[in-house]
């Protein structure tokens, strides 16, 4: 999977039921960046500053009301004005963040 994260491969881990990890697709990662800009500089920052989102992230079936679209997803994470639609991997536990909606885009 290619990443902006280049060489750093980062989880969020979660301590949810059905959600143990969770892994930000390189989309994720670009619409993060355009949505919550991150003021340090290099890859590793953003990927702290993603992961970290993800982990105080609440994790529900239902999305935010700004967040509602006609695709189906399952679960979602949501962190204050940020939401990330999840997508099963394969792996037990373990889900793709597939984009970052923001309230105001």
């Amino acid at each position: 999977m290619a990443s902006l994260f280049r060489d750093v491969q980062r989880v969020a881990r979660l301590d949810h039921p059905e959600v143990r990890e969770i892994v930000p697709s390189h989309h994720c990662v670009v619409r993060f960046r355009q949505r919550r800009p991150v003021r340090a500089r290099g890859g590793a920052a953003l990927a702290d500053a993603l992961v970290g989102v993800l982990e105080d992230a609440d994790v529900s079936r239902w999305p935010p009301a700004w967040a509602v679209t006609d695709r189906h997803t399952e679960l979602w994470a949501v962190s204050g004005e940020l939401a990330f639609p999840l997508q099963p991997s394969g792996s037990p536990g373990r889900f793709v963040a597939l984009t970052c909606l923001g309230r105001e885009w």
